[in-house]
């Protein structure tokens, strides 16, 4: 979901119900400034959480990795290369997920820097 998604005018309105009591419009001067500025609190507060996420995911990946390697390397020297080669690709595609977590954790910073 986009970021403009992630907190809308409605949601705005659900939480400062005056301004739906006064009839302020989302186009208006007061109602863009009102908005804009609760929504850079959002998502602020979204993205760190998302920041917080892929760190988690990213240690858990790392440990992973980690223990598929030891199991490659155990089959590797009982010499049962058949299942070293299907570990391997395990491994593989851990560290292939870990790339895409570096890539998403670089766009979420890019994004913070932004707000």
């Amino acid at each position: 979901m986009a970021l403009n998604q992630k907190y809308t005018w409605a949601d705005f309105l659900k939480e400062h119900p005056d301004f739906k009591k006064k009839g302020v419009k989302r186009t208006s001067a007061e109602g863009k400034k009102a908005f804009e500025s609760a929504y850079k609190t959002k998502i602020k507060v979204y993205l760190t959480e998302r920041v917080e996420k892929v760190n988690k995911m990213k240690k858990s990946a790392t440990d992973k990795k980690k223990a598929l390697t030891e199991k490659v390397s155990a089959f590797r020297k009982a010499k049962d290369f058949s299942k070293a080669k299907t570990y391997q690709e395990k491994v593989g595609a851990q560290d292939a997920w870990l790339g895409r977590l570096d890539k998403q954790a670089s766009r979420i910073k890019v994004l913070q820097k932004n707000f």
